[in-house]
């Protein structure tokens, strides 16, 4: 299992409600102390150019040369520098696992509400659609995104329309509007048939967003237990459908007074391991020993 992932594309300090920039990082440093087996794979950076793939290009250089506000609503040149890297990564884990099979990570957040030409909610680049696209270049017809954050991935849908892509299956979670209980628990029992709607597509990316979780600020639907069975049936399902996946990670808002993301690193840990043990054909009991204490 790879993770694509630089020192570069994590930002020590940016000021906002959302910790996305800083997440890569503190990430990372979770995955290491769970104790999988996985290795850390250089990647480079993206070029405007490539950036531009998916964006109005000068909507591109305005964000770089710091002309125009970013996703984050701010003009922070920490964030500017480390776009690039960001990108790079997501797009490094769509091409190495559309090549090789192999299930990759890519720690990386904010990406499904930027659209063509502008940026919104914590969203600047839209890197989604840039690996898609890069995947599609490389060979591939048919793209799935499963992108299980909170809210509708609008900026994907702005792309896919202003591009006229017709080489990307799109679904967006954001779009059911579930109510907690019933609502959540009938969606966990339809989400094997949502998956099996990517069934011919040659490479899967997962936006595995944890603002759905119940105790999050901006989601507050499925609960702890319903977060750990949504990962779980999603890799199981790709994997039963012999899938190729990659994995962004998406939102989360939970921090605490004091700063730190723990909350949110449980849950991201939870779909790495998830991940892991579908596509490494470790059983259940074996994954259980990596939780943590």
């Amino acid at each position: 299992m790879k993770v694509f992932y630089d020192e570069r594309q994590s930002v020590a300090a940016n000021s906002s409600f959302s910790p996305s920039a800083e997440k890569p990082a503190r990430v990372l440093d979770s995955w290491l102390k769970i104790g999988i087996p996985f290795e850390v794979c250089s990647f480079a950076p993206l070029t405007a150019d490539e950036m531009a793939m998916a964006h109005d290009p000068f909507y591109v250089d305005g964000i770089l040369s710091l002309e125009e506000p970013n996703g984050f609503g701010n003009k922070n040149p920490e964030v500017a520098g480390a776009l690039p890297w960001v990108c790079g990564s997501m797009v490094a884990a769509a091409l190495h696992t559309y090549k090789t099979g192999e299930l990759s990570f890519s720690p990386t957040s904010g990406a499904h509400h930027a659209c063509y030409a502008h940026g919104m909610c914590y969203c600047t680049f839209n890197f989604l659609a840039m690996a898609a696209i890069k995947v599609h270049q490389a060979g591939a017809s048919k793209i799935g995104i499963l992108d299980l954050d909170c809210h509708h991935g609008n900026g994907t849908v702005n792309i896919i329309d202003r591009l006229g892509i017709d080489y990307i299956r799109h679904y967006s979670f954001g779009l059911e509007h579930l109510k907690r209980g019933k609502a959540a628990e009938e969606w966990l029992m339809r989400l094997p048939e949502i998956i099996s709607t990517f069934r011919d597509v040659d490479l899967l990316i997962y936006n595995a967003g944890v603002d759905p979780h119940i105790e999050d600020p901006l989601g507050g639907i499925l609960t702890t237990r319903q977060m750990t069975l949504r990962d779980r049936i999603v890799f199981k399902a790709a994997k039963q459908l012999e899938l190729k996946v990659c994995v962004s990670l998406a939102g989360g808002y939970q921090v605490d007074a004091d700063g730190s993301i723990d909350k949110l690193l449980e849950l991201h840990d939870t779909t790495f391991k998830a991940g892991w043990t579908a596509y490494e054909n470790v059983t259940e009991k074996g994954a259980s020993s990596f939780a943590r204490e």
